[in-house]
């Protein structure tokens, strides 16, 4: 439930295209204006998650890297039972309990009817994801988990994890994370452990992961400090992140798809390979890179910042998968 401002604290409680094996795709999201949605941790198909509710959370998990799409979903849970019409004694409304002080400021319109509805789910779990974000930056350098530390100060308010130095000893807010992290445990999707990553695969990996956070830029060069031209777009991304491995990539998606060797199911994926979505007149129109731990890096949209999403958001839309280690 979210106390907000008033009390000084936060919230509470395959066929052949073009000579390439491609998959089924049933949508996706191209270099220019792809979908968002979130990193390892996703959701059982057997945990008791609404559809809904599970792709308004696959649609903004993973904003950053401790807002999985299980803990959203154990959150949402313990915050109103997934009841987009909770209202609480003390007046936290909606599916993730805001305040309406906090949602003045940190409200949300996630489905762009241009309305910011609290009791809107769309809306409210885009503002959940968010904030939970806003809040993991804010208590970075407190020692301790970071989930923890986010979820704490969801709960009490970043202010009084700063102060106690981690989770505050408040009964309420240590049960909230306790039962939280256990939920999101309990609901997270098995992922299957991966092949250690070669050397030129960690390579490229740790170099992609320069990038996290910073801004789509179409046309980008991905050069460091990634500004302005050396923004990354989703192709410049993976052939920045290849190249600190010694491998040369094209430049487009177009050519990227026909690099490297297929990769003929997912489950055969290694860290670095290349997943590619959007089927286009001239090929795929977005790329993204497996970086194990059912996790995928890929720079989305613009508008959008570099970002790592669950591999299980992936799988639907995926066409092509390429080995180019």
């Amino acid at each position: 439930m979210n106390k907000g401002t008033q009390a000084g604290l936060g919230l509470v409680t395959a066929g052949l295209i073009t000579g390439v094996a491609m998959l089924t795709t049933f949508g996706g999201a191209d270099s220019a204006s792809a979908q968002e949605t979130g990193p390892g941790g996703g959701i059982k198909t057997d945990a008791p998650v609404p559809g809904w509710v599970r792709e308004l959370i696959n649609k903004h998990a993973g904003e950053c890297p401790q807002v999985t799409a299980s803990l959203l979903a154990a959150q949402l849970y313990t915050e109103s039972n997934f009841n987009s019409g909770a209202t609480s004694p003390v007046g936290a409304l909606g599916i993730a309990q805001f305040m309406p002080g906090t949602w003045a400021q940190h409200g949300k319109d996630g489905d762009g009817d241009g309305v910011k509805d609290i009791r809107n789910p769309a809306d409210a779990i885009a503002a959940q994801a968010a904030y939970d974000c806003t809040l993991a930056k804010e208590v970075k350098k407190v020692p301790g988990d970071s989930t923890d530390n986010m979820l704490a100060a969801y709960n009490a308010g970043g202010g009084a994890v700063i102060k106690y130095g981690g989770i505050p000893p408040y009964p309420e807010t240590r049960d909230y994370v306790r039962n939280i992290r256990a939920l999101a445990s309990k609901w997270a999707d098995a992922v299957s452990p991966d092949a250690p990553a070669g050397k030129g695969a960690a390579r490229a990996i740790t170099a992609a992961k320069t990038a996290l956070g910073t801004w789509y830029r179409w046309g980008g060069s991905c050069v460091m400090p990634y500004e302005g031209v050396g923004g990354c777009d989703c192709s410049s991304l993976t052939k920045m992140a290849w190249s600190a491995a010694g491998v040369n990539l094209p430049r487009t998606t177009y050519d990227q798809v026909h690099a490297g060797t297929a990769v003929k199911a997912v489950s055969q994926l290694a860290p670095g390979d290349l997943l590619f979505s959007v089927p286009g007149s001239a090929g795929p129109e977005h790329v993204g890179m497996y970086i194990g731990g059912g996790q995928v890096i890929d720079a989305p949209h613009t508008g959008a910042q570099v970002r790592i999403k669950p591999l299980s958001y992936w799988k639907p839309q995926i066409i092509a998968m390429r080995h180019v280690g």
